[in-house]
């Protein structure tokens, strides 16, 4: 809850526990990075889009997707998100939200629950293999927990 006073004082606990309390209720929570992408062309998927930078703060994060096909997808079999991003032993690399419908109006909306060090950026592919043709819009938002 970013932007909340400190929320107990001195007297209530002792000085490292207030600290620790405090700083928990200004450190996680809200969004960290969003963006929307307005009518993106099938054929230039592949390659990452980044949400937050190397270096970035540890934690655990929520990423959310909606995306939309507005004009149909031709050739290609399915679309799907990937992300990228390193956790407490390796990189990795989940599928946020993936679909076989490739007619314009179909919607893929993921959400994924993950926990980054911050040694690597943490990144969003989009992809539709071998894709001939169509048009992608889409919103993506992260949100750090803790």
């Amino acid at each position: 809850m970013p932007g909340l006073p400190q929320l107990f004082r001195q007297g209530a606990f002792d000085a490292d526990a207030m600290n620790a309390i405090n700083a928990n209720f200004t450190n996680t929570g809200g969004i960290v990075a969003s963006t929307t992408l307005q009518t993106q062309a099938a054929t230039g998927f592949g390659t990452p889009i980044t949400l937050l930078p190397a270096g970035h703060t540890a934690g655990t994060y929520r990423i959310g997707i909606y995306a939309v096909v507005t004009t149909t997808i031709t050739v290609a079999t399915s679309w799907l998100f990937t992300l990228a991003f390193t956790d407490d032993k390796q990189a990795q690399t989940p599928t946020l939200s993936t679909s076989s419908t490739m007619t314009a109006g179909a919607v893929e909306i993921g959400n994924q629950l993950i926990r980054s060090t911050g040694a690597t950026a943490l990144t969003y592919t989009p992809t539709a293999a071998s894709a001939g043709a169509g048009a992608v819009t889409w919103s993506i938002v992260v949100e750090r927990l803790l």
